[in-house]
């Protein structure tokens, strides 16, 4: 126990210097030091009990302005005081904030005698949720929380930071538990960040843990592993926010060691940092001199500087491919991101504003909600696809090394025209999409043959426009002289008659007279993903006198959905003569996506089409029902046509 006593003795210490001047000891103020704020709210229970442990004081700043910054400022006592919050750096720390215009939160939080770790971080974290909920009473920006703290305060600081998204660290002290605990910003002045490094590296382990052990409440030798828990370096991942940390070259109490440690161990994971040994300090004794003071301050001015300058359009993919989601939702009790189907609980920030960072998602196209309350809406930060049988949310995951559909520059350009018409088979106004490649303008003389590409159920003509960048994927063709030159129509597959009447009576005779075609079975194509290959089934490949080519792209007419089995020869009786039935194909054209639950009955179905003597190709892309198997059919299918 000989490190507890010298430590204790250190803090006996400490108390009898607390009339130095503010450049001095700072660890432990007197409490009638003059706290340079315009209002001071005291004992204030942020646990919603009476615990002398769960009360913080709240200054705010001289100059007065709508709403403040935050730093939550921790004293520090090797986690043996439960009510220093009096005593927290007033002179210094706390005053050189204020005077930089932030509002400083000092809260007590549970001794090792009251209650083990990870209490203590419980607390802060805790201390965090109600600065975000009491934002509007007391003047808070929530935009910026940051903490701060001395010693084993230094600890709760930067453990806080690094700890951000640790499920099993965030306890349930208080009742805002709706709002988020992370935090901006730390500063860690003179702080135990690995417990299990504070014999700097030495084979053999000369340090009495007596206050670690306290807090944990068993001994460190023989409990290693366990005590890695308490580690602010435990947690660390790029992820978290900038750290600044303080540590003297004389301290006694905690290992000079410490604070480089920390610094490495954030900046090896890409984490902002900033080191500054202070030459000659103690633990506490010599490191609040002004220099150190205005280190602190221009380090969370420039942390917020960097904030306002990348802010984020949200939604926003990350790296690994999750994505950070934020909505602003007043008067409720609950907001999550519905992706299809899974859902992610949003964390209230305060101030109405909601979050989530989802686990990373599978490249592609992936429509989303938001779930307010009981009410299902989309996300207004979001484009609107027609999807779903609604506008909804999407965000598009990309796929390293798919650039089928990215837009470059230096090609020719084709246009995507809207075409309105009155229907008599439906007795009204409808429209279809018609891609138009740039050469169609260039050689005035030249006919075009024409693909009919038809979208899934739930979607409209709209679709392979919006969401499957049919443009994009056959400028790329294109220009790269892998697909011929081509018409695309999109029409919307929905009818309060009979469709197929629709597309063979009405609109293929339209383009027909309004642009320059191939009009004949060996220039047209139909296609379609989903209840669109259903339709180019039932309409285009029991119409060869109308396309020769077909293609089939995630249908669940084969299976894989609540359809009835897939029964070949009632389907395709034309098969009984294979021969004539494949001298009316050019190309016969079946995908689907390899994780699609319709992947192994189209599979099969294929297989016993070849069986039956047709000549039917088969190809299967990464990712389930959705966009980006149907971009890449599309991108294959565009290739096979007209060689």
């Amino acid at each position: 126990m000989k490190r507890a006593v010298i430590l204790l003795a250190s803090l006996f210490c400490i108390i009898s210097l607390n009339a130095q001047p503010p450049g001095g000891f700072g660890g432990f103020q007197m409490p009638q030091v003059e706290v340079r704020c315009s209002e001071k709210f005291a004992d204030l229970s942020y646990a919603d009990d009476d615990a002398v442990y769960h009360k913080l004081d709240i200054y705010l700043p001289k100059v007065e302005k709508k709403s403040y910054p935050v730093v939550i400022h921790i004293y520090g006592s090797a986690w043996f005081s439960n009510s220093s919050k009096g005593a927290a750096d007033l002179g210094t720390i706390v005053n050189a904030l204020l005077d930089a215009g932030y509002a400083v939160v000092t809260p007590n939080h549970r001794s090792s005698m009251d209650a083990k770790f990870p209490a203590q971080i419980n607390d802060i974290k805790a201390v965090v949720r109600f600065v975000r909920a009491n934002a509007e009473k007391y003047g808070f920006d929530t935009s910026f929380i940051a903490t701060s703290g001395f010693s084993s305060g230094a600890h709760l600081s930067g453990l806080t930071a690094t700890s951000g998204a640790v499920a099993e660290l965030e306890g349930q002290v208080g009742s805002n538990l709706q709002y988020s605990s992370s935090v901006d910003a730390a500063c860690c002045w003179s702080g135990p960040m690995d417990l299990n490094y504070m014999s700097c590296g030495n084979s053999e382990d000369t340090w009495n843990h007596g206050p670690e052990e306290a807090v944990m409440g068993f001994s460190f030798k023989g409990n290693e592993e366990a005590f890695k828990a308490l580690n602010a370096t435990t947690y660390v991942d790029p992820n978290d926010p900038p750290v600044i940390i303080f540590h003297g070259t004389a301290d006694n109490v905690v290992p000079p060691c410490q604070g480089p440690h920390f610094f490495e161990t954030l900046d090896k994971a890409g984490v902002e940092t900033e080191l500054y040994m202070v030459e000659g300090g103690g633990h506490g004794i010599g490191m609040y001199a002004e220099e150190n003071l205005q280190k602190m301050v221009s380090f969370l001015d420039n942390v917020r500087a960097q904030k306002r300058q990348v802010r984020k359009t949200y939604p926003v993919i990350n790296d690994d491919l999750s994505v950070e989601f934020r909505a602003t939702a007043t008067e409720t009790e609950s907001v999550a991101v519905d992706i299809c189907g899974k859902v992610y609980p949003m964390v209230n920030q305060g101030r109405g504003v909601w979050t989530v960072t989802t686990d990373p998602l599978e490249p592609g196209f992936h429509y989303y909600f938001l779930k307010i309350g009981g009410m299902q809406v989309s996300d207004p930060a979001s484009d609107h696809f027609f999807g779903c049988s609604v506008m909804a949310s999407a965000i598009d995951i990309p796929e390293e090394g798919c650039d089928i559909y990215t837009q470059r520059e230096g090609i020719a350009r084709g246009t995507v025209r809207m075409h309105r018409y009155w229907s008599d088979v439906d007795q009204a106004w409808r429209e279809c999409y018609v891609y138009v490649p740039a050469e169609y303008d260039l050689k005035p003389k030249k006919r075009f043959p024409v693909l009919y590409l038809q979208h899934g159920g739930g979607e409209d003509e709209t679709g392979w426009v919006r969401q499957g960048k049919t443009d994009i994927i056959m400028d790329n063709l294109i220009a790269d002289k892998k697909a011929e030159p081509m018409l695309i129509v999109m029409e919307y597959g929905q009818s309060r008659g009979d469709f197929s009447k629709i597309l063979l009576d009405e609109v293929i005779p339209m383009i027909d007279s309004e642009y320059r075609t191939v009009a004949k079975p060996s220039g047209r194509a139909m296609a379609g993903l989903s209840f669109g290959g259903g339709q180019s089934w039932s309409i285009g490949l029991k119409h060869p006198e109308v396309f020769a080519n077909i293609g089939i792209f995630s249908s669940g007419m084969f299976g894989g959905v609540s359809y009835a089995p897939f029964d070949l020869e009632k389907e395709l009786p034309e098969l009984a003569d294979p021969k004539a039935f494949n001298s009316k194909l050019d190309v016969f054209y079946i995908s689907c996506g390899e994780t699609d639950p319709r992947i192994t009955h189209t599979q099969k179905a294929v297989e016993a089409m070849k069986a039956k003597g047709a000549e039917v190709e088969f190809s299967a892309f990464p990712g389930g029902h959705e966009w980006q198997p149907w971009r890449k059919s599309l991108h294959e299918f565009a290739q096979k046509l007209w060689k």
